[in-house]
C-alpha cells in the first residue's frame, strides 16, 4: 500500500511539475507571443481575411493593450471592412496617442476623415493627420494601401480641393508626380482644377 501511494504520489507531483512549468509567466513568451500576433495580423491583412486580422490584433492588444501597432491594424482593418468610421477613428486615436510617431495610423487617420466627409473640419483635420504622418516614423509606412509619398499629397491635394483652396491642391500635386510622374489620380485631379 505503502509503494502504491507513493507511486501516486511521485505521478501527482510529477502533473504538478509540468503544470506549473507550463503556465510560466515569462515575458520573453508573452512579447514573443504579442509580436506573432501581430505578425499574424498583418500578414491576414496583406492577404485580404480583415476579420481574422482584427482577431489576430485584438490578441496582441490583450497582450500590451497600449500597443500603437496593434490598435493601428484594428483601425484598418475596421476601414477595409467598412465598419462604421467610430471604430476605425477610435483605434487609430488609440495607435497615436500610444506612439505620436507611427506614420501609418496617421494616415489611417486622414484617410478615414477624408473619406467620411462629415463636413469641411474633416478635410482640415486630415491635412493635419498627413503633416503629422510625413514627420512621423516612416518604417511602418508603404506596408499596405499606400505606396509611396506621391499617394500621401495626392491625397492631401485631394482634401485642399474638397476645400476650394485650388492652388494649394496643385502644389501638392506637383509634389506628388515629382515623385512619381504616372499617378493617375494626382494626374486626374491635375486635370479637373485645370480645366
Amino acid at each position: 500500500m505503502k509503494r502504491c501511494f507513493s507511486s501516486v504520489s511521485t505521478i501527482y507531483l510529477t502533473f504538478i511539475l509540468f503544470l506549473f512549468v507550463g503556465c510560466s509567466n515569462d515575458p520573453a513568451d508573452e512579447d514573443s507571443d504579442t509580436s506573432n500576433h501581430l505578425g499574424q495580423g498583418w500578414y491576414a491583412y496583406n492577404s485580404g481575411d480583415y476579420t481574422q486580422a482584427i482577431l489576430n490584433f485584438e490578441r496582441a492588444l490583450k497582450a500590451d493593450s497600449e500597443l500603437s501597432d496593434a490598435h493601428n491594424g484594428v483601425g484598418w482593418s475596421n476601414l477595409s471592412l467598412a465598419l462604421p468610421f467610430s471604430l476605425a477613428q477610435e483605434s487609430f486615436q488609440n495607435a497615436v496617442r500610444y506612439d505620436p510617431t507611427n506614420a501609418d495610423a496617421w494616415i489611417g487617420l486622414a484617410n478615414l476623415l477624408y473619406l467620411r466627409q462629415k463636413d469641411n473640419s474633416d478635410f482640415v483635420s486630415a491635412i493635419r493627420a498627413i503633416d503629422n504622418a510625413l514627420q512621423g516614423d516612416k518604417r511602418f509606412l508603404y506596408r499596405h494601401d499606400y505606396d509611396s509619398d506621391s499617394d500621401i499629397y495626392t491625397l492631401k491635394a485631394s482634401c485642399y480641393f474638397y476645400l476650394g483652396e485650388n492652388q494649394k491642391s496643385l502644389q501638392e500635386i506637383e509634389k506628388a508626380l515629382r515623385i512619381e510622374k504616372d499617378n493617375t489620380t494626382a494626374i486626374l485631379l491635375q486635370k479637373l482644377i485645370n480645366g
